[in-house]
């Protein structure tokens, strides 16, 4: 029952997944419980169990993994479980494989066994009910205080009270000023758990906004992030309170004027995005690492992101020379160097020279957030205190 509804919730819990087959067979390794594929082309392989992670559990998901390193390089693993404490999430996402729990994912106690909140009844007054139901009929996600005002006829400060009591009686949630989320029926009656697309949400939250998609979300978008991301991160000109809605986070970063540059729109669903294009996330993966998985996995990031053979080197440089950061000139070439040693890459010396122009004789290490230990590049000037990178 429960990988049934899993399978039938994936484009829903996992975005832009779709179901190719169930009970996948690894070769003598055993039968995975989902495969499934993303807008991309990238491999997914998800494996459900109803219990607690524990150290079968995860030995199974790391043998699975490991055959999927041979054979399958770019496919992506996930593991999904009860309950997991943050030190095997930990471990887990460090070999690259995903791991979501029931209730990250939201799902109902009657198909869990796991604890979720009550069911909300709905009390509304006749006004309230014609103004849900509209909402209803036209699929709307996010309500504002004007659409309604204009839908009914009726002032902004009624249309901004009926709002409110949408929210008192469980029927909406306030995400913003003047912006609600519309509660489904089935989650108001405790039938479903409110799983909603992050991308589409972010969407309505920033429509009237300059916004682009950015770092571990738009490595996602563009298929060479290597896990799935449990939040939705946009960048936008103008501080926003982050939202949460259901099984979707969405934060928001807000940078300067200056950086804020290098972004395409992206056909996604029914909708167009605004997304950073590959040297800009490249850039602001590097710059913070700490909303892109880590260090280790912004290298991943970047070396899948050139097995793409769509990265534009004289773009990328460029978008460096923009951001007007020694660090992350001297960070990105230290990287360069470690790809083409491990042969992902065949890095022209002019772009090698360029970085080294963009370079100050101040060290920085790294890894933004580990301590400053580690063998120093004295040609990039920047100290290995990641503990993975030949120098």
């Amino acid at each position: 029952m429960l990988e049934d509804y899993v399978a039938s919730n994936l484009s829903r819990f996992f975005y832009g997944l779709e179901l190719v087959r169930r009970h996948e067979r690894v070769a003598n390794k055993g039968t995975i419980d989902i495969y499934a594929r993303d807008s991309n082309g990238i491999d997914y392989y998800i494996e459900i169990k109803d219990v607690e992670c524990n150290r079968l559990s995860i030995g199974q998901a790391v043998e699975y993994k490991a055959y999927l390193a041979r054979v399958n390089p770019r496919a992506r693993m996930i593991f999904v479980c009860k309950e997991a404490d943050e030190s095997i999430k930990e471990l887990l996402s460090s070999i690259g494989i995903d791991i979501r729990t029931f209730r990250d994912l939201q799902i109902p106690e009657e198909i869990s066994g796991y604890e979720t909140s009550k069911s909300l009844l709905m009390k509304l007054s006749p006004i309230e009910q014609k103004a849900y139901f509209a909402f209803q009929r036209k699929g709307t996600n996010i309500a504002r205080i004007e659409d309604l005002s204009s839908a009914l006829g009726v002032s902004r400060s009624w249309a901004k009270n009926i709002l409110s009591k949408l929210a008192k009686h469980g029927a909406a949630q306030r995400v913003s000023k003047g912006k609600y989320a519309i509660i489904p029926p089935d989650v108001m009656y405790g039938r479903k758990s409110y799983a909603v697309d992050p991308l589409v949400l972010a969407s309505e939250l920033v429509k009237d906004s300059e916004y682009y998609v950015a770092y571990y979300s738009a490595a996602q978008i563009h298929g060479i992030a290597e896990q799935m991301p449990f939040r939705t991160t946009v960048a936008v000109l103008k501080q926003l309170r982050p939202v949460k809605i259901g099984n979707a986070l969405v934060s928001f970063v807000t940078l300067k004027k200056s950086r804020f540059f290098g972004y395409e729109e992206v056909r996604y669903l029914n909708m167009v995005l605004n997304v950073s294009d590959l040297e800009k996330t490249i850039v602001d993966c590097i710059d913070r690492q700490d909303l892109s998985g880590g260090i280790a996995e912004v290298v991943r990031i970047f070396s899948n992101a050139i097995e793409t053979r769509k990265l534009n080197w004289k773009r990328l440089v460029a978008y460096v020379r923009r951001f007007r950061s020694h660090a992350l000139a001297q960070r990105l070439g230290l990287i360069m160097e470690h790809l083409e040693r491990c042969r992902k890459v065949q890095v022209d010396p002019e772009i090698i020279e360029e970085l080294l122009r963009l370079a100050s004789s101040r060290i920085y290490p790294l890894d933004i957030k580990a301590p400053r230990k580690g063998k120093l590049s004295k040609k990039w000037k920047i100290i290995d205190n990641a503990g993975f990178l030949e120098i």
